[in-house]
């Protein structure tokens, strides 16, 4: 898969039929229109390919500050699962000012060579968001450009969208939010060396520090699965501020992978949040947290091993696509 980070490098030899969003996400709404576009790249026969952005620069005013759903390696290798071959990922702040006009010819037209653009109904580009559905498609009509627009998704009677997924994680309703998704929440944060409290208690656990962006997550014990060594592990993670070993107000992940035994620090390592199930709480001492993180640990386990069995079984169905349906 092709990725251009900036406007400038984005150089397309053929035609593409793009998909056009911020895809914060990547949820089932996401997925509707990003499959639209490989669809009709199948179609036409010309490249599948996304016009999406970072906000590292700026944020349009409809778009959240610091309520990031995944990283930007994630969003990357969720695309290339679905078939994406082409990214175009720039800055906001890149072509904020653009018009619609400019924006349709010099992005979609000149930097992506452009055969049919798929968007979802409430699209809006230019500057101030100024273009909307009918703009774009009488702007592409004049080049020659196919317009497709995909209805919104529903689900439980409601518009899928990144604000009710957020607002369901930060309930702890994560079960509710995966269904939205389309897969388990999680995050591939680095992990870092925390107080090596774990091992002296016979309970050594990941530490992955959650950066200020993130979607703000409801506090407390999570089942969940661990990708590390090539496969999944049943595991619980603690996200919140660790109250019985640290004064702090950095929020972090604290992961105990059960029946795992090796070194992941300075990796990358996917979390996969399954369940909430508790609070965070102080305990009085180090004797009781250990206890309870074993508690914690064989709550776990039929969640778990349940979500590794389903994963195993699309594997064996669909081995295609590995990355995505492990996790």
């Amino acid at each position: 898969m092709q990725i251009w980070t900036g406007l400038e490098e984005a150089v397309c030899e053929t035609p593409t039929a793009v998909a056009c969003g911020y895809f914060d996400g990547l949820h089932i709404g996401h997925a509707a229109v990003i499959g639209e576009a490989v669809a009709q790249a199948q179609a036409l026969g010309v490249e599948p390919g996304v016009f999406t952005f970072t906000l590292h620069g700026g944020h349009p005013a409809a778009k959240p500050e610091g309520c990031e759903l995944l990283t930007e390696g994630e969003k990357y290798r969720i695309l290339e699962a679905w078939g994406v071959r082409r990214v175009l990922c720039p800055d906001f702040s890149q072509f904020q000012s653009m018009s619609p006009e400019a924006f349709v010819e010099e992005i979609l037209c000149r930097r992506l060579r452009a055969a049919v653009v798929c968007c979802g109904e409430d699209f809006r580009f230019g500057s101030r968001a100024s273009g909307d559905v009918s703009l774009l498609r009488r702007l592409c009509a004049q080049r020659g450009v196919q317009v497709a627009v995909v209805p919104e998704v529903d689900c439980g009677g409601s518009r899928v969208s990144s604000t009710r997924i957020r607002a369901l994680l930060g309930e702890g309703r994560v079960e509710e939010a995966n269904q939205l998704l389309g897969r388990a929440f999680g995050y591939d944060f680095i992990v870092i060396h925390g107080k090596r409290l774990g091992r002296t208690i016979d309970s050594p656990t990941i530490n992955q520090r959650m950066p200020v962006g993130f979607v703000r997550l409801r506090h407390g014990v999570y089942a969940s699965v661990t990708l590390a060594q090539g496969r999944l592990w049943p595991s619980v993670t603690n996200v919140g501020l660790r109250p019985t070993v640290e004064d702090s107000r950095a929020v972090n992940s604290e992961t105990y992978l059960h029946g795992f035994s090796g070194d992941l620090y300075g990796q990358r390592v996917p979390v996969r949040l399954l369940r909430f199930l508790r609070d965070e709480q102080k305990f009085d001492s180090v004797e009781r947290l250990r206890a309870q993180i074993q508690a914690d640990a064989e709550a776990c386990l039929p969640v778990a091993r349940a979500y590794i069995e389903e994963k195993s079984i699309e594997m064996r169905i669909s081995p295609l696509q590995p990355g995505e349906r492990v996790l």
